[in-house]
């Protein structure tokens, strides 16, 4: 799996501003940095990816086709399931995840999604990689409804503004995986907490705590990419308000930032998902064997 790199909003809007040179906060507002990093991080939606597993309940069952989807997984995934090497010595053997690679995906009744297996697997083990994007950032910075301990596995957010259906969190110097939302009229639910990632210490936090959003990105020169989409942007909306001694220079620098930001997408590779393909051999006496190879698409 690819590695992840996490910056907390708080972190990428100190991050623009020292590119700026605005630490006196007098030309932007956070809510306009934010702003413009959210427009920048839209037009990652279709480029840039990081990977999550999802732990089938109950694996896989022999003779079930069809297994709905928790709301936060979208159609792009990859589903596996465990099978083992064969080898003449039981000691040699190894187990290996396989991509099941005939399935689809469809909306079903509930409004959800349903994975359709067109080749049942035998029953076991089963697990789903699945592709998730950046959202928005919160103009505001959200803050903790209610005290949350370190074993906590949801918390409550108060805010009204839209927050991505899985990613991360940071509070309290605590980086926290969510997967799942329920949205209120002044409060987020984060579900399926995954408390001390990033290599931090899963701990307490209190109510009225700043929850910072976090953007997580598989290569660092991602994040200058973001910061000279927002520069741009940052520029671009200064235009209206400048004084007209100074617009032509806001306009040169929204063009020098787009034209760095644009360039960035020329030589950039996406991560791909893995694959493990399944080449089967029979061995001198005639007993089958299982050779598993990993490849890179």
């Amino acid at each position: 799996m690819s590695k992840v790199i996490l910056r907390s909003q708080v972190d990428l809007l100190t991050d623009v501003r020292r590119r700026l040179r605005d630490a006196g906060k007098t030309m932007w507002t956070d809510s306009e940095i934010y702003m413009v990093l959210g427009d920048a991080l839209m037009e990652w939606r279709d480029r840039v990816a990081i990977p999550h597993v999802y732990t089938v309940t109950g694996g896989w069952v022999t003779g079930q086709a069809d297994y709905d989807l928790p709301s936060y997984i979208n159609d792009d995934i990859t589903p596996q399931q465990r099978r083992w090497t064969w080898a003449e010595s039981e000691s040699e053997r190894d187990n290996q995840w396989v991509n099941i690679l005939d399935f689809t995906v469809s909306a079903n009744s509930s409004g959800g999604r349903t994975l359709h297996l067109g080749r049942l697997p035998s029953t076991g083990e089963g697990r789903i990689f699945w592709w998730g994007r950046n959202g928005r950032l919160p103009l505001v910075v959200p803050t903790l409804a209610s005290d949350i301990t370190s074993s906590a596995t949801s918390a409550t957010l108060t805010t009204d503004e839209d927050v991505p259906e899985a990613g991360y969190i940071y509070i309290g110097g605590e980086w926290i995986g969510y997967a799942g939302v329920a949205r209120g009229g002044s409060t987020v639910t984060l579900s399926n907490l995954s408390r001390g990632v990033y290599g931090t210490t899963a701990a307490s936090h209190t109510s009225g705590d700043d929850v910072a959003l976090g953007v997580a990105v598989h290569r660092d020169d991602l994040l200058v990419q973001l910061y000279n989409a927002a520069r741009a942007g940052l520029h671009e909306m200064y235009i209206t308000a400048a004084a007209e001694s100074e617009r032509a220079h806001h306009e040169r620098m929204t063009m020098y930032y787009r034209d760095l930001a644009q360039q960035f997408w020329r030589g950039y590779v996406p991560n791909k998902p893995w694959n493990l393909k399944l080449d089967i051999n029979r061995t001198s006496g005639g007993q089958r064997s299982e050779h598993i190879y990993t490849i890179l698409i």
